[in-house]
């Protein structure tokens, strides 16, 4: 089984200023209530994104953070992986992108396009994206040859 946590180390550091900014923004100005929900975001986004773990054995497994956004593909509805570079202006998070798919990303531009029967692609964000390729390839023929 593979599985592989990568850190969002960009979207930690974002979210650790807001919080670290907001709180005494709050404190000083007198105003909490205005500067608090800013905390609180911080919050919610370091927790929710402060990093990727890629598992894969007889599906492909996503989770952010500490577990509450997950998504999970079959094997066997993948037709195709491929290694990709995205350009910067896909971001970080999770999104829709017209003409390509859903993208899954915590940091950098490295990622594993998956490619499945429907004609439906998706973007999986990684710091190594030659083995997290090389896996799903490698299972693919092991439901390959098993189908055979």
């Amino acid at each position: 089984m593979y599985k592989h946590t990568q850190k969002g180390a960009l979207l930690v550091k974002l979210s650790v200023t807001l919080v670290v900014a907001a709180v005494p923004a709050g404190l000083i100005g007198g105003e909490p209530f205005l500067f608090y929900p800013l905390a609180m975001t911080g919050l919610a986004v370091y927790y929710c994104f402060r990093d990727l773990t890629v598992e894969v054995d007889k599906s492909v497994r996503l989770e952010f953070g500490i577990g509450w956004l997950k998504k999970e593909f079959q094997l066997s509805d993948i037709r195709s992986v491929t290694a990709v570079r995205n350009p910067f202006w896909y971001g970080l998070g999770i999104h829709y992108i017209f003409r390509l798919g859903w993208v899954y990303n915590i940091d950098g531009l490295d990622a594993v396009e998956l490619s499945f029967a429907n004609g439906k692609r998706v973007r999986i964000g990684t710091d190594e994206p030659q083995a997290l390729k090389a896996e799903i390839e490698k299972r693919l023929s092991a439901i390959g040859s098993a189908g055979a």
